[in-house]
């Protein structure tokens, strides 16, 4: 299997980290955005970014197939939320797309 440096993602981050001039950080996490609480995380863990540019206020994520269509590799997870992998990565992205944009971020 290819490392992370090596994927898609990282190719787009890098291209957009040219084009901005600026190096932004790679999933990087805030304590305003978090998954489903567990026993162990009463809080829930905090959920990762793709990309972050701090000075502009920028978050990229990127959509890579598992965010669209089933992918057993990814899937065959049970998760602390009582649902299926798919479903829960629904949610977290739902609430990215919710919960940046209320912080004065922009998300791409």
């Amino acid at each position: 299997m290819a490392s992370r440096a090596d994927s898609d993602e990282h190719y787009v981050l890098d291209l957009c980290d040219e084009v901005l001039g600026i190096r932004g950080r790679r999933q990087q996490r805030f304590d305003w955005l978090r998954g489903d609480p567990s026993p162990s995380r009463p809080r829930g863990m905090e959920l990762p970014v793709d990309g972050y540019w701090p000075s502009l206020g920028l978050v990229v994520e990127f959509q890579e197939e598992q965010h669209s269509e089933a992918v057993e590799f990814f899937d065959r997870r049970q998760t602390v939320s009582g649902v299926g992998r798919a479903e829960q990565r629904r949610r977290y992205d739902e609430r990215k797309r919710t919960e940046i944009p209320n912080t004065g971020c922009s998300s791409s």
